[in-house]
C-alpha cells in the first residue's frame, strides 16, 4: 500500500506525459477502418499503415494462478509472463482486468515508429494487453527497458511530446471507436511506462480512474522489481 501511494503521489504531482490518443500505429493484422459514428473519433491508428512487429521472443505464458504480478528475479530481463489478470484493491478502490495478451521481444524494434526507442538506446520491450467491463474498457501497455535512468526519462520526455505515433501497438487490442481514449507516460528507474486505454460510451465513466490505477499499479511495480531484499 506504501508503495502504491508513492507510485500514485508521484503520477498525480508530477503527471508525466498523460494526454489524447493521436496517430499511434499498429503492430498487427491490419483491419480496414470502420465506419465511424460521428459523435465518435476515428481510430487514431488507422492513417498509417501497420508495420509487422519481429516475432516475441517468448509465447505469453498466461496469468499466475492468482493473477496479478509475478515478481522476476532482480536485474532479470523484463517479460509480459510476469503480468496476469489484472485485480487491484486498495481500501474501497477495486479494479478487475482480464490479461487478453502479451509478447516480449528481445530489441525494441517492433515497437519503435518513429526511431525514438533506438535513440535513447532502448534494450528490451514488452506489450500487455487488458479487457475490462466485458469489453467495454481495453488497455494496452508497452513497458521498454533502458540501459540507464537517465535514458529512460529523456525517452519518456520526448514520447511525450510527439503528437503522432512514436510506437506501434497491438490494434486488436484496442476498441476501433471509443467514447474515452488517452495515453501516460512515465518513467521508473530504467524502465518506461506507456498504457493507452480506449473505451466506449458504457465505460467511459470509470475509465479515467482505471487509467490512473493500472499505471499507478505498475509503476509501483517497478519501482521495487530489481530491488533485492536481504535478511
Amino acid at each position: 500500500m506504501i508503495v502504491l501511494s508513492a507510485g500514485l503521489g508521484v503520477l498525480l504531482l508530477l503527471g508525466g506525459g498523460y494526454g489524447v490518443i493521436s496517430h499511434l500505429r499498429a503492430a498487427a493484422t491490419a483491419r480496414p477502418p470502420a465506419v465511424q459514428p460521428r459523435d465518435t473519433p476515428p481510430a487514431p491508428w488507422d492513417s498509417a499503415g501497420p508495420s509487422e512487429p519481429a516475432p516475441p521472443s517468448a509465447t505469453p505464458t498466461g496469468a499466475p494462478a492468482d493473477g496479478g504480478t509475478t515478481h522476476a528475479a532482480p536485474g532479470s530481463p523484463i517479460s509480459n509472463s510476469e503480468f496476469g489478470d489484472w485485480r487491484f484493491k486498495a481500501g474501497t478502490v477495486r479494479f478487475e482486468a482480464n490479461k487478453a495478451g502479451g509478447w516480449t521481444y528481445d530489441t525494441c524494434d517492433p515497437v519503435d515508429a518513429r526511431g525514438v526507442l533506438a535513440e535513447h538506446r532502448c534494450e528490451r520491450a514488452v506489450q500487455i494487453a487488458y479487457s475490462a467491463y466485458r469489453g467495454h474498457l481495453k488497455a494496452v501497455q508497452v513497458v521498454m527497458a533502458f540501459p540507464t535512468g537517465k535514458r529512460a526519462e529523456d525517452a519518456a520526455k520526448r514520447l511525450a511530446k510527439l503528437t503522432t505515433g512514436a510506437l506501434n501497438i497491438r490494434q486488436d487490442k484496442v476498441r476501433a471507436t471509443y467514447a474515452y481514449g488517452k495515453v501516460r507516460t512515465n518513467a521508473i528507474k530504467k524502465y518506461v511506462i506507456v498504457t493507452i486505454v480506449t473505451a466506449d460510451r458504457t465505460a467511459r465513466a470509470k475509465a479515467p480512474k482505471f487509467h490512473l490505477y493500472l499505471q499507478a499499479d505498475t509503476f509501483s511495480y517497478f519501482l521495487l522489481r530489481d530491488t533485492t531484499v536481504t535478511s
